[in-house]
């Protein structure tokens, strides 16, 4: 396995009125034909939140549903010219703007005075349902959680839309999707950071219950030798004045789950590469912030400009090496003009990862396991082609569970048939389905083995007939 592409790590879109998407777009598309370095176009892209400006008042779900239009638009044409169209591609998490602070709002019961003490005793026992207001110094209780949790509505909307059932998303807060890719040997495990994130509590968060629920998919990866790398918006450390940040502690879940490299965004600027090693486990993680994309001039820090990254992935079967080039807006014009930035006096910068041995015989037994009892023997079929070359005793079950597919399913599998059985039953599938380009193929490969096997025979005589 030798595979050498990029990633186009991007975040902060947040356009303002001024700004067109347009220019953006054909900023990046010109960009990319001029990377330094022989730098691959990239053929995954990395979105890592706030992808609306948001609004409130009277008109905010028109405003914001007209953001959400653009950007959507924009990042069509995104994947259409880096990803050919393939959204399986592109990963996205919200950030703190896709929040509809309005909702948030609603939600909220001023706490009278006289129970001002009682309030305050929950409020520092951690009761999630309380709120500090610092500019009017009064407490406020979450009393409506239908109301609090449809603060995600127009990001989910969006979402469900642009995937068009690639993926979805029901509950934001238990967002923990494990995207695998298998043709580029890596895996994105992508957390929502806004958890319990509203108008009065601007603290990054994940919910735990999603980290948890994860286990499972990224220990399936990291027995698959995958390079698992964790999606989300927040960054991890601030300036002391400063609370929009991420708790830390996150980052000890992260790697006992086999992330070795996290992506995010928000803080509006590309952050120095930063390593969390945990000296006890001798654990550690890469983390890369992207900077602002666009349209946040004002917020972000002096000396700043536009950003993104380009994450140039080197890999091998034992090895991945991550090279970062950060491109930065120099003029701050409508039209951004992309150059490159440098990192410490150099023009990129280069990471190693080491990839984890890949158990073949727990992957078959975990494979036999969950076809038996989820029914799923499609994607067993898939995985057991995949590991049979490492793993010959596959084969058998190949064999068996082929059985158990329809010839629809059967004919979408593409790979060789080896043995006599798994011949017969693709063939046979060829000729319920009237698959012929792939009877042909199989029945050419039959007869340069040498193979004269009685049922393959009646299966061609049976296929001639009917053609």
């Amino acid at each position: 396995m030798n595979n050498h592409y990029s990633i186009l790590h991007i975040s902060d879109l947040h356009k303002g009125e001024n700004n067109d998407f347009n220019n953006l777009f054909a900023s990046l598309c010109n960009d990319s034909d001029s990377y330094e370095q022989n730098i691959p176009k990239p053929e995954i892209i990395v979105v890592c939140g706030d992808l609306a400006e948001g609004a409130n008042g009277d008109n905010a779900d028109i405003i914001i549903r007209q953001q959400y239009n653009e950007v959507e638009e924009f990042l069509n044409k995104l994947v259409d010219h880096f990803l050919n169209g393939d959204k399986s591609r592109i990963i996205i998490v919200p950030g703190n703007h896709d929040l509809y602070r309005g909702a948030t709002i609603r939600s909220m019961d001023l706490i009278p005075d006289e129970v001002r003490e009682v309030a305050k005793e929950r409020y520092f026992k951690g009761d999630h349902r309380y709120r500090w207001n610092w500019e009017d110094f009064h407490f406020y209780l979450i009393t409506n959680e239908a109301e609090y949790a449809s603060k995600y509505q127009f990001f989910i909307e969006f979402y469900n839309r642009f995937y068009n059932g690639i993926r979805s998303i029901d509950d934001c807060d238990m967002l923990n999707d494990v995207v695998d890719l298998p043709e580029y040997n890596i895996t994105f495990a992508i957390f929502n950071s806004c958890y319990r994130i509203d108008h009065l509590n601007q603290i990054g968060a994940i919910n735990t219950r999603a980290i948890a629920t994860s286990q499972a998919n990224l220990s399936k990866a990291f027995k698959s030798g995958r390079f698992i790398v964790g999606v989300w918006h927040h960054n991890i450390s601030g300036i002391p004045t400063q609370t929009n940040y991420l708790d830390p502690r996150v980052l000890h879940s992260f790697m006992d789950f086999h992330i070795q490299l996290g992506l995010y965004g928000h803080q509006h600027h590309t952050e120095a590469l930063y390593e969390y090693h945990d000296i006890f486990k001798q654990g550690k993680m890469t983390l890369i912030s992207s900077g602002c994309l666009y349209g946040r001039g004002k917020a972000m820090p002096e000396g700043i400009h536009c950003q993104y990254n380009i994450l140039e992935i080197e890999q091998n079967d034992k090895k991945v090496n991550v090279t970062l080039h950060v491109r930065e807006d120099e003029t701050g014009w409508h039209i951004p003009s992309w150059r490159k930035k440098q990192i410490n006096g150099k023009d990129s910068y280069l990471m190693e990862f080491n990839l984890p041995d890949i158990d073949y015989k727990r992957i078959l037994s975990d494979c036999i396991s969950q076809a038996k009892t989820e029914d799923t023997y499609l994607n067993a079929v898939r995985t057991l082609i995949a590991i049979r070359d490492k793993e010959p005793s596959a084969d058998k079950f190949i064999d068996d569970f082929l059985k158990k597919l329809s010839n629809i399913e059967i004919c979408s599998i593409e790979f060789v048939p080896r043995t006599i059985a798994q011949k017969i039953s693709v063939l046979g599938a060829c000729v319920e389905t009237h698959a012929w380009n792939m009877f042909d193929k199989i029945v050419n490969d039959i007869k340069l083995e040498g193979i004269n096997d009685a049922n393959i025979n009646i299966l061609i005589t049976e296929a001639n007939k009917i053609r």
